[in-house]
């Protein structure tokens, strides 16, 4: 359950909860581990769903090791072709402005903590014209630690001036819930379909299909 008269702020995470954008990132991953020659299903991108980029190459480099191109020349050949991708393509998950107006409307303090980097997230929030919304915008590559850990939420709960526990967060991604609990706040789950059975979200406060059933639940509770 969520004790909603204690969250005084509200943090959502990016990637397949406000842009979907898992779609384009497995177009952006096929082309790139092509060129090296790994072709890739759908399926097998769903594999790294959640992952840091550099945790994405070393996954298929263990698995299927290749020659001639570095994972960090491959690593900045796929954020080049993921950022055109979301500036011509990238549309918002169903209900993101509805829930960014709902929080807003009730006085929370909202953030932004995404695993992707700095320069993405802002191509995201232009895109899609949700800036005004967040008081605080964060990457977790500017952290020590990337998700699972649970770094980047405490660096935006003090960018908000909120304590941890007062805070809300909303996650899709098994490891952004890992990070989520971790962190001490309240945490809602939002997974893809794909995923929507799988037992790691249950660690999470409450597990809903999207985020207009993340409003439709506060409102009656």
């Amino acid at each position: 359950m969520i004790e909603i008269d204690k969250v005084s702020a509200v943090i959502f995470d990016m990637d397949g909860l406000i842009v979907d954008s898992e779609p384009l990132w497995h177009i952006a991953e096929k082309e790139i581990f092509a060129t090296v020659g790994l072709h890739l299903s759908t399926e097998e991108c769903m594999l790294t769903t959640g992952l840091p980029t550099s945790a994405v190459f070393d996954f298929w480099f263990k698995r299927r090791p290749w020659l001639g191109k570095s994972k960090e020349e491959l690593e900045e050949k796929l954020f080049e072709r993921v950022f055109a991708l979301i500036k011509e393509k990238a549309l918002p998950m169903p209900g993101v402005i509805e829930s960014l107006e709902y929080f807003k409307a009730k006085g929370l303090k909202i953030g932004l903590a995404s695993a992707s980097p700095l320069e993405l997230i802002h191509i995201v929030v232009e895109k899609l014209g949700i800036g005004s919304y967040f008081e605080f915008i964060h990457s977790a590559l500017l952290e020590k630690n990337n998700k699972p850990h649970p770094d980047v939420y405490w660096t935006v709960a003090k960018k908000l001036g909120v304590k941890i526990e007062n805070c809300l967060i909303l996650e899709d991604s098994i490891n952004g819930v890992k990070g989520a609990v971790a962190s001490g706040a309240q945490v809602i789950a939002v997974p893809d379909a794909y995923f929507f059975e799988r037992d790691e979200y249950e660690i999470a406060n409450m597990k809903l299909r999207s985020l207009p059933e993340v409003i439709n639940y506060l409102e009656k509770n």
